[in-house]
């Protein structure tokens, strides 16, 4: 049934806030959203149909060093995207498949006055995603495997800065100007009213060829544990992202944001409690997530509410 086996997969999911590389890992910000992809058992796949979501959230937090101490920046943000889920029935090597598109937008600030930074606003289109394929395989016994690649476009605003050491990234801009292809691999139990879920997704991104920055690939994990009492859904939530591999300009490891060392990892935790609400067929979810620590970047708590839909 759609309300047991309801999924908008992980990697298609609303992006992240921007996070101003004054004083971050990565480029620009991070391709996806911390905790973006808690609450959905995205090892399972809906039954045959089409599927949407609409997601509205707000964020905030501090931008913390690589010893992961304040550095007196602040961030802030909203954004809003529509996604769309197919699942035509077809079986590929045993598993469902399905394939996705989202479009998020966003609404951010940088406010570095206390650091003499001045402060950055920026609203405008993020980078278009596409799911080319998703499969999800039924072991049995409410045991699910799934796996997808999620393909972000180097579209939506973007816009250059001349510096004497060559063009970099405005603080303005609202999305990433390089490609990211995006892995993943889920586990979801799905049996009497729980959903727990384990959701590994790799970034790996290509060289911003006029900037020659090269942010490094990224691990996230998503975890959900869930247990549905009626129409309500009640749970925790939680996230860990670490970057694994350096940034680089012009193939040189960039340095951290503080001390001696190299390579601008960005690193985050969050946890925090999730609630669902089934309306008929669709499904109605408030996340909140707890940034707990961070370190090259946005240390963010995240205010997610979105609803779930079949369409056809």
């Amino acid at each position: 049934m759609f309300k047991k086996n309801k999924i908008l997969h992980a990697a298609v999911a609303i992006l992240s806030v921007a996070l101003t590389h004054q004083s971050e890992a990565l480029e620009s910000r991070p391709p996806m959203q911390p905790g973006n992809t808690t609450g959905s058992p995205l090892g399972a796949l809906p039954p045959p149909g089409v599927y949407g979501n609409i997601e509205t959230y707000l964020s905030g937090g501090n931008i913390e060093n690589s010893l992961g101490n304040d550095t007196g920046n602040k961030i802030a943000g909203a954004g809003i995207g529509a996604q769309m889920l197919y699942v035509p029935g077809l079986q590929i090597l045993g598993a469902s498949y399905g394939m996705s598109i989202i479009q998020p937008f966003n609404y951010s600030i940088f406010n570095g006055n206390n650091t003499g930074h001045g402060t950055n606003f920026s609203l405008g289109a993020y980078s278009t995603i596409i799911v080319p394929e998703i499969l999800s395989w039924n072991l049995g016994g409410g045991n699910f495997i799934g796996e997808g690649l999620a393909i972000h476009f180097p579209n939506g605003r973007f816009v250059y800065v001349s510096t004497p050491n060559g063009y970099k990234s405005s603080p303005v801009n609202d999305t990433n100007h390089y490609w990211t292809f995006e892995p993943n691999i889920a586990y979801t139990y799905l049996h009497n009213g729980w959903n727990v879920t384990l959701n590994n997704i790799f970034d790996f991104n290509a060289t911003d060829e006029k900037t020659h920055y090269h942010s490094g690939d990224t691990y996230y994990l998503d975890w959900t544990v869930l247990r549905r009492f009626g129409p309500i859904g009640l749970g925790v939530i939680g996230n860990y992202i670490q970057q694994f591999t350096n940034d680089t300009r012009f193939g040189n490891s960039v340095p951290d944001t503080s001390g001696p060392w190299f390579g601008n990892k960005f690193m985050h935790v969050g946890v925090g409690p999730i609630v669902t609400y089934q309306v008929g067929k669709a499904q109605l979810m408030l996340r909140y997530l707890y940034g707990i620590a961070g370190k090259n970047g946005g240390n963010q708590s995240f205010l997610d509410v979105n609803v779930n839909f079949p369409i056809l």
